[in-house]
């Protein structure tokens, strides 16, 4: 069985890599008929479809994401750490409770749940809110992986210096390697996934309404269903708060924006690398 797993998790990868290499220059082109109004009040229909739209395209990346890279990808990455760590390793539990060096059904669909899923939607969720401030064309996946790093490694996961697995599984510095460049390769993924699928979705109407079933897919991480369902009670709100008028100097809020996500990312950056110093020493 172990050796099928391992088998099934190289697939998937290669399958996300497919995907990285045919759709990973394509950017998210947000439909004309989606677009806010250059002048006027906007209706609060168009801006849920608007927001549905948008929620789709995020479901369908991070669905793909978590399934293609984040938990095939964690999967294998525990097999090569466990095969390059010494004999005392071999048998321990982790702190998600998995065997080292034994990959079995629970403990991969463990994965998949507590660790897949939420790294796929924390990753489509946070590129549709600052996809425009990220790189343009095929830079603009890795920097997101680079950027989902800085803001979740090293406090959440895969970096934590806190986790107890980095000193069962040997060396530090294969786990950090390792560890970024999966978090690299999910953020191409999920850029390329969300830019294949905005060139084919078409607003929600009664002749589309089928296009929009993967955001049933939430159901399998009830956090992403609370979040979209939260989300859909506050555009109505929103649209009506916020002006509906676009700005009028689009080249400086863009440069605003990512001089923004820089200052943010070079705060975080200390944090990352202490945690990253901390691992790669043990």
């Amino acid at each position: 069985m172990s050796w099928i797993i391992v088998a099934g998790c190289r697939l998937l990868l290669v399958i996300g890599g497919g995907l990285v290499i045919g759709f990973g220059n394509r950017p998210v082109w947000l439909l004309a008929a989606l677009a806010r109004p250059a002048t006027g009040p906007e209706t609060p229909a168009a801006a849920f479809r608007r927001y549905l739209w948008w929620a789709n395209v995020a479901t369908v990346a991070a669905v793909a994401s978590a399934f293609l890279v984040a938990w095939p990808g964690g999967r294998l990455v525990m097999r090569i750490l466990a095969l390059t760590s010494p004999a005392s390793a071999q048998g321990r539990l982790t702190e998600a409770q998995a065997i080292v060096g034994i990959p079995t059904v629970e403990g991969t669909l463990t994965l998949l749940i507590f660790a897949g899923l939420p790294a796929g939607f924390a990753a489509a969720f946070t590129y549709v809110l600052i996809r425009r401030w990220l790189p343009e064309g095929r830079w603009a996946g890795p920097a997101l992986g680079v950027v989902l790093l800085l803001v979740f490694g090293a406090s959440v996961e895969p970096l934590r210096p806190e986790n107890v697995d980095f000193d069962i599984v040997e060396p530090g510095w294969l786990t950090v390697v390792l560890f970024a460049a999966l978090a690299v390769f999910h953020g191409a993924l999920v850029a390329a996934v969300a830019g294949a699928v905005s060139d084919r979705l078409l607003p929600v109407s009664r002749t589309t309404w089928k296009s929009y079933l993967p955001l049933l897919a939430a159901i399998l991480f009830p956090p992403a269903g609370l979040v979209l369902g939260l989300g859909a009670l506050l555009v109505l709100p929103w649209a009506k708060v916020v002006p509906s008028t676009r700005s009028r100097h689009p080249r400086a809020a863009l440069w605003v924006g990512r001089g923004m996500l820089l200052l943010a990312s070079l705060a975080l950056l200390p944090t990352f690398v202490g945690a990253v110093a901390s691992i790669a020493s043990r």
